[in-house]
């Protein structure tokens, strides 16, 4: 399974979140003044998650200024008092900095798989649904922006669907410059990763990394990433 080009995921894929975004919007409205628990604040993103969906479909809409709408429409359903904008504004400061302030974690074979991808002279990205300035941000975070040469995202691509739009991963090929058979999407999500960029002709590794993929036989399947450095 040759390759020149190796894109990879985010989320579940190079990093996680070791938090619950509930948990981490009960300690940003604590330390703003604002007393709610972590399951007031579940309940209130089911539904403020469903107008965010009827709003904002299009993912290449999800700007900054989106953002604060959402986060004055969670604080109203709360039950929030005094000036939202305002709060609006400094909860989505805190957003910004979600990868430090959730204590993101990078999984501890990174580094050595990309020094050895670079190493091998494999040109590599990171294609994910997350904003780019998010994305980013993680990279530099944790010092591997400098592996990658492209960074993609759905208002990059103008992928309204993200991974789920063919924009996502035509835009990915124009951009590397490859064939599909020459770029190898590595993921932790079946649907999205592994089905989505196959309608392109692009393969796919699917990352299983809690070992709830074992009835998927169409795909290479590994277990943590040092198992792709067999596959090519």
């Amino acid at each position: 399974m040759g390759a020149k080009v190796v894109l990879l995921d985010m989320d579940g894929t190079l990093v996680h979140i070791p938090i619950s975004i509930a948990q981490f919007l009960s300690n940003v409205y604590h330390e703003l003044g604002l007393y709610f628990t972590v399951d007031q604040i579940s309940s209130a993103r089911e539904k403020v998650n469903k107008w965010w969906d009827e709003e904002f479909p299009d993912r290449t809409l999800w700007t900054r200024q989106a953002f604060i709408k959402s986060n004055h429409r969670l604080l109203e359903t709360l039950g929030a008092k005094g000036d939202l904008q305002s709060l609006s504004e400094r909860v989505q400061s805190h957003w910004d900095n979600l990868p430090e302030e959730t204590g993101e974690e990078l999984y501890p074979e990174v580094i050595t798989v990309l020094r050895e991808l670079r190493d091998r002279g494999i040109v590599l990205g990171v294609l994910s649904g997350r904003i780019l300035p998010m994305s980013l941000r993680s990279l530099e975070m944790h010092g591997i922006r400098e592996y990658f040469r492209h960074v993609i995202s759905p208002e990059t691509a103008g992928a309204p669907e993200a991974k789920r739009s063919l924009e996502m991963w035509r835009f990915a090929l124009n951009k590397v410059g490859a064939r599909p058979n020459e770029v190898l999407h590595v993921d932790n999500d079946y649907e999205v990763g592994v089905v989505c960029p196959r309608r392109v002709g692009i393969r796919s590794v699917l990352l299983d990394r809690e070992g709830v993929y074992a009835h998927i036989k169409d795909c290479a399947v590994v277990h943590d990433l040092t198992g792709i450095l067999d596959l090519l």
